[in-house]
């Protein structure tokens, strides 16, 4: 892809992310819990992509499979993660088996 139609889309999310951002908060207070949920999952998997991750991938995903590969840096984050999701979240959402 240009680098060019890269700078379109990067213009419609500026347009668009605050956009969303009510959309999913109206959602998540008054309509579709379900649609909420696929939001707050579409921005999960733009932060791991931030960071490197591959697309489509959370970022618990990614530490759980960086957890069963022995990657130090997921002992640090898996525990601040599963704080909020519950114990074993990390792992649970791994793609990989041990």
């Amino acid at each position: 892809m240009s680098r060019l139609k890269l700078l379109f889309i990067w213009l419609l999310c500026v347009v668009f992310a605050p956009i969303l951002l009510v959309a999913m908060l109206g959602q998540a207070l008054f309509g579709s819990t379900s649609r909420a949920l696929s939001m707050a999952i579409a921005q999960d998997e733009c932060g791991n992509a931030l960071f490197g991750g591959a697309r489509n991938e959370t970022i618990s995903t990614r530490t759980g499979n960086a957890l069963i590969r022995g990657q130090r840096w997921a002992r640090i984050v898996a525990p601040v993660i599963d704080l909020f999701f519950g114990k074993g979240h990390c792992l649970s959402s791994a793609t990989i088996k041990k």
